[in-house]
């Protein structure tokens, strides 16, 4: 109930902001934009998952599952109306994102030690209702800035693999593999991106940012049973959800038409 009314409440803002500025400037232009992002993960988003000999940390579980992020890739689409104000151009937008962060090298090979394993990938799709505000300064260097806000849909994807556990003398337990697949199900949560850059000529533009993707709660998903591993860390604990802080820095490569 509450993220829809945070939803309608950032659609009622956007149709403000844009009557907004229709009402005050000159609509000059309808740009579209395609971008190309290069990010470094930031919170815990980036926080080390250590390596141990015996199986690596794996499987990560919701304890460790949404950490180890590294440099990621990902794709932009923007539409936004250009207005002339007098002092500079004022650009109120809608952004997507769809960006893509892998886990570490390290980590990744305990997946393919456990019997070919599959790692988890994340996933990170913000919609931003935005202003850019940009000044021209020559033909070729146009500075700006911007803020955006809205909704980061965060996914992890699934973790499956097999591990074998030595004998314990002690417990008189023998050597035994099991398998392990787990899926996590993950909240949606306020974002926001904060920007500053220049456009080159017309068409072209770079830029860095920073998104703040917020808090993110992380759970096993559906009827999926949780490996021994998960189930002695669960009864370890009595928080069945996980939260994870996720946000990152991003260099903007854009294409205006």
């Amino acid at each position: 109930m509450r993220k829809s009314n945070t939803f309608k409440t950032l659609v009622v803002l956007a149709v403000f902001v844009f009557a907004g500025f229709s009402a005050k400037a000159q609509l000059t232009h309808l740009e579209q934009s395609i971008y190309l992002n290069f990010n470094i993960p930031t919170a815990q988003f980036n926080d080390d998952v250590a390596v141990n000999a015996l199986n690596g940390q794996i499987p990560m579980t919701r304890f460790n599952a949404g950490k180890d992020a590294i440099f990621g890739f990902g794709l932009g689409y923007r539409v936004s109306y250009r207005f002339d104000v007098g002092f500079g151009e004022v650009s109120p937008y809608l952004h997507g994102d769809f960006q893509w962060n892998r886990i570490s090298g390290d980590m990744r090979e305990s997946y393919m030690n456990a019997g070919d394993g599959s790692a988890p990938n994340y996933f990170n799709i913000p919609i931003y209702v935005g202003v850019n505000y940009r000044y021209q300064l020559t033909d070729i260097f146009t500075p700006f800035a911007e803020f955006g806000i809205g909704p980061d849909f965060f996914m992890i994807t699934k973790e499956s693999g097999s591990l074998t556990v030595p004998a314990d003398a002690v417990t008189g337990t023998p050597e035994h593999t099991y398998d392990f697949k787990l899926r996590y199900q993950t909240t949606t949560n306020v974002a926001f991106q904060l920007g500053l850059g220049c456009y080159f000529g017309q068409h072209v533009s770079a830029s860095l940012h920073y998104n703040g993707y917020g808090k993110h709660a992380i759970k096993y998903k559906g009827n999926d049973t949780p490996t021994e591993t998960a189930l002695a860390l669960t009864e370890a604990s009595s928080t069945q959800t996980q939260t994870r802080s996720v946000g990152m820095l991003s260099l903007r490569i854009g294409f205006h038409f």
